[in-house]
């Protein structure tokens, strides 16, 4: 007989081995550690135990549903971190019971809506999905570029490079873009990821662009003021950091943006095959 209930800090080794078993036959292959396990998905990406499910079979773990809430862009929002189930389970209602439970946690704290991703071509995750009551809302596209040192770009008059931080760049976002930002490149999940750097381009005192980088060449965040666009200086912010860092290749996601896109584009950065549809389900 399958039960479900609410992870415990007892449970967690039973969240690991019901991840494995889900995920055995994915398009993407994971090989985590159990504790690399634990830093992904209950710390950086921000899912928490008691708002997380799991299906046994007697005492065997065979499905999860990982939940994570935080007010993302303003919205209380209950955001499935993952939903997995064993092969072996499948097509029994395991998954629609893991998500009416995770339904339930949402209504129970009182969050306006649910959230996830989900990889395009995965088309009966995306048709469970839909069934269930989401829409798809955002295209979530992936970009690199492999040779970045060849991108050259001679430093705009009047333009100062320098070291900021987080809070200053998530502050020059909320004073000029509030564009729309994946889970994933979030301010909140920045606040967990080491060996990220901050740098604007200033104009005098005034910051006019911002940068979000790791060291291994993924950029969280990229922005100007408007009216200092088609400067180069985003191109030149880019290029200080190739040569700062030593990155061997940059790599960025984001959701529908045509600008960004088209910057990117004319700097030789190329698409990924993989992308994800963002879905929503107002509560």
């Amino acid at each position: 007989m399958i039960t479900y209930k609410r992870y415990e800090v007892s449970d967690i080794e039973k969240m690991y081995h019901a991840f494995n078993k889900g995920f055995s036959d994915y398009i993407i292959k994971f090989d985590l550690t159990l504790d690399r396990f634990k830093e992904l998905f209950l710390k950086i990406e921000g899912n928490q135990l008691e708002n997380s499910v799991m299906a046994l079979d007697g005492l065997i773990p065979v499905g999860l549903m990982l939940g994570g809430i935080k007010v993302y862009e303003g919205v209380k929002t209950l955001r499935c971190g993952t939903l997995a189930v064993d092969q072996s389970y499948r097509n029994k209602g395991v998954a629609q019971n893991l998500f009416k439970l995770h339904h339930e946690i949402a209504v129970e704290h009182k969050c306006k809506q649910l959230f996830l991703e989900v990889i395009k071509g995965n088309e009966k995750a995306i048709s469970f999905y839909l069934k269930q009551g989401y829409e798809i809302s955002y295209d979530l596209n992936f970009y690199q570029h492999l040779s970045p040192k060849d991108i050259y770009a001679v430093k705009p008059n009047g333009i100062e490079i320098k070291m900021i931080d987080l809070e200053t760049t998530k502050s020059f976002y909320l004073e000029h873009d509030r564009m729309h930002i994946n889970w994933q490149n979030d301010f909140d999940y920045q606040r967990h990821l080491k060996d990220i750097l901050y740098y604007g381009a200033f104009e005098g005192e005034k910051l006019i662009g911002v940068i979000a980088i790791q060291n291994t060449g993924k950029i969280y965040y990229i922005s100007m003021i408007p009216n200092n666009r088609l400067m180069g200086i985003s191109k030149y912010l880019i290029y200080e950091m190739v040569k700062l860092m030593d990155l061997k290749k940059l790599s960025i996601s984001f959701t529908n943006n045509d600008k960004l896109k088209n910057f990117l584009l004319r700097l030789d950065f190329f698409k990924q095959p993989l992308a994800q549809y963002e879905m929503y389900l107002p509560i």
